[in-house]
Formats: structure tokens, C-alpha cells, sequence
């Protein structure tokens, strides 16, 4: 730190010249009310005469806080700096005043939290002379300890302990040679929960007066609004994929909430440990839990996305298709998620996404017209190409004559194998600027025609991306990552078509 400058105005004090200490600025969100009064305290401007505020590198020194140092609790003098160069015109606060009375409301208030440990049941006679807090460890010949604390000064203390086995309860008395006054001290026995090793809570609902248990799992849930935050379904769509669980392993957990555990990890992202304070079980319970209900579902739900025949398509276009891309029979585009840093060389050097400027994960989407997933790759490192994830998907091989393909400009190669192919499909993108400066009006209007309707697979891919599984993938579920990207399509597909229905008068 000795290139260390302090911020107030006309402080000459330095890393080099001073043996000051320098303190950054309050940044954690609990303190900002500290910084806030630390910045007011300053008072300095920007050279535009707007509020200042301090920059990572903007420090203060010791010097301007009350003992020399700084205090992070709150009622201390020196909790927000006071002493100031002479321009700051500031009255120079009395250090040693200020010191003495926080020592004195520390005082108090360690008085009182002492003594408000003591039951109000009990009672408490003492002496009315002067006396003095004095910590006191007292322990009986059964292995009963008290803590109890002696107000009086420089008294000569005994010790008895009427112990008696009733309830597991012990008594015991303290007395003093002054005036045989007596504290009588009850030391009750700590009750914990032997099924869990963790005290119930309860807490009252104030609109009904009546006592709710804590979060138990699926159970908790009262509405599909709640559902729909922590899953990312609704109760219809839970029910259809509870019928679809066959798993006939034996948990102590049920059907209901393994399935619910494995839509929260989808939805939210959250770590195995943070679902198993949740559900009251150990971690890694919870991580077989999932692994397995995601295996079982993935499977059970496998046509959930189809490749629908052409009359389905047709019957579902939305009229912005028509007439110029009435026969459209998907529209595709590749989507990247992030993913931790893979572990081996190859790894890193296969999922690197130029694009992205980091580790990805990319995967292939198609949809129909109407907004339904109908397709799907295999995920694959981020490196790969766009065309070579068509390519190498088979979604060709789903194609028939006379079908239109919608995508962007990062599908260029696939016109060509198409034409190898013999299929007489119709590749449908938007035109390139080759040997010109700008497009001209019918290419203009044919880039803003193929948008209109292309615009589509964006709205699927946002809401792909709700789910936070998929935010930073952690290593250890790169292996069953095409099954989780397959539970997030199918949730997808359950969700209201992106186009409204339309009012039919007959």
C-alpha cells in the first residue's frame, strides 16, 4: 500500500510518508448505509459538479476516525470518519469524550444482554450496595455446569448445589457472606427433535391466525403462480409428468416431491446442497434422487418432442407465413449456453465458442410455424459450426420435397448438402451483401419479409433460456446434459403457444 493516497481534500498523508492505515470504501450490500454516510461525510464534488463517489481505488486513511481506526458497529465514534482538514470548517470532535461514553453504552448494553439471560420467573434478591459484573463458572459433583454471574464487589461466595432428579431439572443456589442474599438460578434441560437433530419451527399466518409448518416440499405449494416460479410449471403440467414416474426404487422421499426436486434443480439452478436444506435430506440423496427421476422422465417423455406430419404443420401456420412461406416446415437455429471450465486440455480446446468469448455448450433448434419444438440435436461443444450441427443432426433426413427451411445467415453450407442429398428442399435465409455497398430495395424488403416470421424460434429460445440449469452447466452433469436440455425442450412445449388464438365467428 505505500502508493496509497487518502481522498479527503487537503489530506497530505500517503502510503509512503505516513503510518496511517487505509480503508476502501463499504462495497457489501449490508453496508451501505455505512458508505453512504462515509461519501457524506467527505464531501467532495466531481469536476462537472456532479456527486462524487468513490471508484475501487478511492481510499481513506486512519487519521480522520475517532482512536486512530475504523469501526464497523454502528453506534462507535468511529464508525464513519469525523475529523477533517480545517476546510472542511467541521468542529474537531473531543476523542477521548466520545471514546468514554461508547465505553459506557457498550457497558449497558453487555449488562443488560447478561443479565436478560437469567428466567424472569426466578428471583433475584441482592444487595443494595455498589457492585460490579464478574463472570462466574460454577460446577456440582454431578456433572452440572452453571454459568451464573455474581453482581456483587469483592464478596466471598459459596456454592451449593440442591440437585434432585425430577424431570432431568437441576437447581442450584449461589450465596454471599454479605447478607446471605441469594440468586436461585434454574438450569433447564435443552430439548431437541431426536428425528432430525434440528428444533420444529412454526410460524403464524397473520390473515388467518393459525400456525403453518415450514416448507415441506411439494406440499407447500398453494397456487400455480408459486408453482411457477420454483418449477416452471403449473399443476396440470406437473400432474401429466407425475403419471409419466415409474421409478421403483424405495426413497423416504415422495413421488410428488422427487419429481418436484427435479424440476427445481431445473428451473433454478440450485445446488444439491442448497435442495437438501430445503427437503431435509443429505445431499447426496438429493443428487440420486435426480439423476434418477431425470433418467426416468427423459425417457417417459420422449414424444413429448415430435416431428409432426405435414397436415399438422399446415393446419397450425399462423397466417403471417402465408402465402409466402406457406410451405415452411420448420424453422431452425442454433442456441449456445455457458458451461464450467471442462477439466481435461481436449475438452477445452472442443467447447471454446469464439463467439461467446468462453466455454460453451451449443445445441440445434427446430420449430414449426406455430411455435412447437419439433426438433432437437444432440448437444455439442461450442466450437462446432452451425452448419455442421445441421449437417450432422439428420435433420435432413426428416425433410420432404417441396418443404421451405427457415434460418439465418450461420447456415450457408447447407444448400449444398441438401443438393447432394436429391431432396428439392428450399433453404430460405436472408441475402448476403456480396459486392456492394448496401442492399437494395427488393433485398431490403425480402431481409425484413424473412425476420417477420424467422423471429419466432428467438421467442422459443428465450424461453429455453429461463430455465437455469442451463446458466453455467457445472461439470459433473456434462454426461446426462442431452436428457436435461430434452426436460426443458418438453417443458417448453407445455407451455401456451406464443400465438393467441383467434376468435372464429360461425
Amino acid at each position: 500500500m505505500s502508493h496509497s493516497s487518502c481522498c479527503v481534500v487537503n489530506c497530505k498523508n500517503t502510503g509512503r510518508n505516513s503510518k496511517c492505515k487505509f480503508y476502501r470504501f463499504p462495497r457489501a450490500t449490508w453496508k451501505l448505509e455505512q458508505c453512504k454516510k462515509w461519501i457524506a461525510a467527505v464531501k467532495r464534488i466531481d469536476a462537472d459538479g456532479l456527486p462524487w463517489y468513490p471508484r475501487p481505488n478511492d481510499l481513506i486513511c486512519s487519521a480522520h476516525f475517532i482512536g486512530g481506526k475504523k469501526s464497523d458497529e454502528s453506534a462507535s465514534p468511529s464508525y464513519i470518519p469525523t475529523i477533517f482538514p480545517s476546510i472542511y470548517r467541521s468542529k474537531i470532535p473531543n476523542e477521548s469524550a466520545a471514546m468514554s461514553r461508547y465505553k459506557r453504552l457498550m457497558k449497558k448494553r453487555k449488562k443488560s444482554e447478561l443479565f436478560n439471560t437469567i428466567p424472569t420467573n426466578q428471583k433475584i434478591i441482592h444487595s443494595s450496595e455498589t457492585f460490579h459484573q464478574v463472570d462466574m463458572t460454577l460446577k456440582c459433583d454431578q456433572e452440572c455446569q452453571v454459568d451464573i454471574f455474581s453482581k456483587f464487589n469483592n464478596a466471598e461466595k459459596t456454592f451449593t448445589c440442591n440437585r434432585y432428579i425430577y424431570n432431568q431439572v437441576c437447581d442450584a443456589e449461589i450465596q454471599t457472606e454479605i447478607d446471605n442474599s441469594t440468586i436461585y438460578i434454574k438450569n433447564y434441560k435443552k430439548m431437541k427433535d431426536n428425528e432430525c437433530n434440528t428444533p420444529q419451527k412454526t410460524y403464524i399466518d397473520m390473515t388467518t391466525s393459525t400456525e403453518k409448518s415450514d416448507f415441506t416440499g411439494f406440499s407447500s405449494i398453494r397456487n400455480d403462480e408459486q408453482l411457477m416460479d420454483l418449477a416452471g410449471v403449473t399443476f396440470n403440467n406437473f400432474r401429466l409428468l407425475l403419471k409419466t414416474l415409474t421409478i421403483s426404487h424405495k426413497y423416504s422421499i415422495s413421488k410428488e416431491d422427487r419429481l418436484f426436486i427435479l424440476l427445481i434443480k431445473v428451473k433454478t439452478g440450485m445446488t444439491f446442497s442448497a435442495l437438501s436444506v430445503l427437503f431435509g435430506v443429505h445431499r447426496t440423496t438429493i443428487s440420486r434422487i435426480f439423476y434418477t427421476t431425470l433418467e426416468n422422465v427423459a425417457k417417459s417423455t420422449a414424444n413429448f418432442v415430435f416431428w409432426p406430419n405435414k397436415d399438422t404443420v399446415q393446419a397450425t401456420m399462423p397466417d403471417c407465413f402465408r402465402p409466402k412461406y406457406s410451405n415452411t416446415r420448420v424453422i431452425i437455429d442454433c442456441t449456445e449456453f455457458r458451461i464450467e471450465v471442462p477439466a481435461s486440455v481436449d475438452n477445452r480446446v472442443y467447447c471454446y465458442s469464439h463467439y461467446k468469448k468462453g466455454f460453451t455448450a451449443k445445441l440445434l433448434i427446430g420449430i414449426t410455424p406455430g411455435g412447437f419444438i419439433s426438433f432437437k440435436s444432440k448437444v455439442a461443444g461450442g466450437r462446432k459450426s452451425d452448419s455442421q450441427m445441421t449437417t450432422e443432426s439428420g435433420l435432413i433426413d426428416y425433410l420432404d420435397d417441396g418443404d421451405i427451411v427457415l434460418a439465418d445467415k450461420g447456415f450457408p453450407e447447407i444448400k449444398t448438402v441438401i443438393d447432394r442429398s436429391g431432396k428439392e428442399v428450399k433453404i430460405v435465409m436472408p441475402p448476403f451483401l456480396k459486392n456492394k455497398r448496401e442492399f437494395s430495395t427488393e433485398e431490403t424488403q425480402e431481409t425484413y419479409n424473412i425476420a417477420s416470421v424467422r423471429i419466432h424460434v428467438e421467442r422459443i429460445m428465450q424461453r429455453l433460456r429461463v430455465y437455469q440449469i442451463l446458466n453455467k452447466t457445472p461439470e459433473n452433469l456434462f454426461y446426462c446434459i442431452d436428457d436435461i436440455v430434452h426436460i426443458c425442450c418438453v417443458l417448453v412445449n407445455l407451455q401456451p403457444p406464443i400465438f393467441k388464438k383467434k376468435n372464429v365467428s360461425l
